[in-house]
């Protein structure tokens, strides 16, 4: 929304795809949670439609075929929580994507250490950042969206699974060895 009304000149010309997956959906604040979500989303549409152009389409529902066509062609990745682990989803985006999208990610994540200097790093409470950050993955001139992209790939394949694995268990025989 903050998009769209610092840069009206994007209107009408970008998405945002959300794609959600219903999470403890037994539990009463996890649902208040994604109908907000859904109601907010809504809010906007009906705020900034036009036409047949919507700002956002929400996907909410565990579709891997839509997940990988959504890595492959997106122009800005954002992956904002507000504290997480790994997030694999930032890693994912980095390969999967041919369009060298940029990665706008949270300070927060757990993968901003690793992958951070060559994302858009925001906090992900602030509302004004974001925005910005999501202006300037989109309007970022192409060498340096593809300098960024190779990087990402990059540190995503130096860093895999193996090597997360063998570091999780030399760390195990460190503590142990103390």
């Amino acid at each position: 929304e903050r998009l769209l009304e610092t840069h009206p000149e994007l209107r009408g010309r970008v998405v945002f795809w959300a794609f959600l997956q219903r999470s403890r959906q037994n539990v009463d604040a996890y649902r208040a949670y994604l109908g907000a979500l859904v109601a907010a989303a809504a809010r906007v549409n009906r705020r900034f439609q036009t036409g047949s152009w919507m700002p956002i389409r929400l996907e909410v529902g565990d579709n891997l075929y839509r997940a990988v066509a959504a890595y492959k062609a997106y122009d800005a990745l954002l992956v904002n929580p507000i504290y997480d682990g790994m997030n694999l989803v930032a890693k994912e985006g980095a390969l999967c994507n041919t369009r060298d999208g940029v990665l706008v990610l949270s300070e927060n994540a757990g993968s901003y250490e690793e992958l951070g200097p060559h994302a858009l790093g925001i906090n992900p409470f602030d509302i004004d950042q974001t925005a910005e950050a999501l202006h300037g993955a989109l309007t970022m001139p192409k060498r340096y969206r593809a300098n960024r992209a190779r990087q990402l790939r990059q540190i995503v394949r130096r860093n895999d699974i193996a090597r997360w694995i063998s570091n999780q268990l030399q760390d195990l025989n460190d503590l142990l060895d103390q």
